[in-house]
């Protein structure tokens, strides 16, 4: 598993913030933020995000929507005039025209106005549950994606921070300088895991080849499994001092000696 699919993929970094890491994984996460620029960038970045997301429940209704409901009523006594006429004949008597008038207390415009603000108010924080509840959806599923990646990046993070393991980072040669691979060398049983952080893709009928450079020369570490994209690979186990690992580019199945001009990383040790 390379940084870029460690970052965007294993879901650590996601449990890292959100505190659910065991101690001993949470350790490691650290200890690759100070190697990783790129991975505390992230750490950063998600703290920043989820904070935002915190913040989305202490919303409260903008305070300017109560004015603007008040701003548009009008609180004066409203007289309403009814016409009620009644009409009665009465002979040799003038018709007589009654009116009445009501009185709209000021009371009931102040019901009025809670209503629609009580109304308005509703609407708005029906709105911000909706917006919450598809986040909390949302979130839900990755954290669901990130326990089903645990296991794998738990042993992952293990080999990193496994105390018997020097690590080695092997370098792009000039011609090649984007080359990067990571190299763990267990120095209790010199056992050799790879984890090829950024290769390109080996050729139809062409291998990578891990070799170590001792006291008699190249030896034979393995060949690099084509299909090496987020996987830790095992390799061959070191026998004697070796001073330095490096990788080629040769025909599938591996050679005997290393081809200079095929030379795509290498580190001293």
């Amino acid at each position: 598993m390379n940084i870029k699919e460690f970052i965007e993929n294993s879901g650590i970094l996601e449990e890292y913030v959100l505190g659910t890491l065991p101690e001993n994984e949470t350790q490691g996460v650290e200890c690759l933020a100070q190697t990783y620029p790129e991975i505390k960038e992230e750490i950063t970045m998600l703290q920043t995000t989820m904070g935002k997301y915190a913040s989305l429940y202490e919303k409260q209704p903008p305070a300017h929507l109560k004015d603007k409901i008040f701003a548009q009523m009008t609180f004066a006594e409203d007289i309403v005039e009814e016409e009620n006429t009644e009409e009665e004949v009465v002979a040799a008597q003038p018709q007589i025209e009654y009116v009445e008038t009501k009185v709209v207390p000021m009371w009931s415009k102040f019901a009025i106005a809670a209503s629609v603000l009580l109304a308005a108010s509703t609407g708005w924080f029906f709105s911000q549950t909706n917006e919450l509840k598809t986040q909390t959806a949302s979130l839900s599923e990755k954290v669901e994606t990130l326990e089903a990646q645990t296991n794998v990046s738990a042993d992952f993070l293990a080999q990193y921070q496994n105390p018997a393991n020097r690590i080695l980072k092997l370098a792009g040669v000039e011609a090649k300088p984007d080359g990067a691979v990571t190299v763990l060398w267990n120095q209790e049983d010199n056992s050799v895991a790879l984890n090829v952080n950024n290769l390109p893709k080996a050729p139809t009928g062409m291998q990578y080849q891990l070799w170590v450079i001792d006291e008699t020369g190249p030896v034979d570490m393995g060949m690099i499994d084509n299909d090496f994209e987020g996987k830790l690979l095992s390799m061959k186990k070191v026998n004697g001092k070796p001073a330095a690992f490096a990788i080629t580019l040769e025909k599938e199945g591996g050679v005997q000696s290393p081809t200079l001009e095929q030379l795509y990383v290498i580190a001293n040790v």
